[in-house]
């Protein structure tokens, strides 16, 4: 049975390419490398050949898997976002418009801790966490408090 596979570049920093270069037809993906290496690869530029391939078959999913992965750690931060604002909140005496961070500076005695920043200077403002002696512990912190609300 014949598939159709989507052949895409492969850049050297290991993504693949958002559109694929061309669509080849074949049995299996080595049919297809063999057609596509014989078709484009063997009259083309010298680019073209030192370049890496990907090939998949038409019928299946298309996403990159770094797009996954985004996709899932911008969620992360926006639920991170949401329950450090929620924390501003409850500590009040802040101004409208803030952002929050996780610091390591001399207001948070050299500590990492949570804290509410001004936008455009990343000025400290008040800290919405215990302070901690590593990032990860902060982070820990963070993730255990966001389980429990």
């Amino acid at each position: 049975m014949s598939h159709k596979w989507n052949v895409y570049k492969l850049f050297k920093s290991g993504k693949r390419a958002k559109a694929p270069f061309c669509v080849i037809e074949g049995e299996s993906e080595k049919q297809a490398k063999e057609k596509f290496l014989d078709k484009y690869i063997s009259d083309a530029d010298s680019k073209l050949n030192k370049c890496a391939w990907s090939f998949i078959r038409e019928d299946l999913p298309q996403e990159r898997t770094y797009e996954k992965n985004l996709e899932k750690e911008n969620e992360i931060a926006r639920k991170k976002n949401i329950f450090l604002g929620r924390l501003a909140v409850r500590a009040g005496e802040l101004p409208n418009n803030i952002c929050a961070g996780l610091v390591f500076c001399h207001e948070s005695s050299w500590h990492w801790q949570w804290a509410a920043l001004e936008p455009a200077t990343l000025k400290y403002l008040k800290g919405l966490s215990p302070q901690f002696e590593s990032a990860p512990k902060a982070d820990a912190w963070l993730n255990e408090q966001m389980n429990q609300s």
